[in-house]
């Protein structure tokens, strides 16, 4: 049982609705679970916070503490589509 929880109303299109019935319906839980699942996902992607790139921490005569990824690197970090970038 879950406790500390909020209930809330949404109103969604009904293609969002079937696809997340569905969904359900595959993975034996339901539409709900599936919701709260989302909801945190999207809160651990997208809502925390994160050190701005220009405030990353240096050492005395400014040499990075680890070495700096390459920018394919972090380019794959920023786009999740999987395109390729090339230096």
């Amino acid at each position: 049982m879950i406790f500390n929880m909020k209930s809330i109303s949404l109103s969604v299109s009904e293609e969002d609705y079937e696809a997340f019935r569905a969904a359900a319906e595959r993975e034996g839980q339901s539409i709900a679970a599936l919701i709260r699942d989302a909801m945190s996902f999207y809160r651990r992607e997208r809502l925390h916070d994160r050190l701005p790139l220009e405030r990353l921490p240096v050492l005395v005569g400014h040499q990075p503490l680890t070495p700096l990824p390459s920018r394919a690197t972090v380019y794959e970090e920023m786009f999740d589509d999987g395109e390729q970038i090339h230096e």
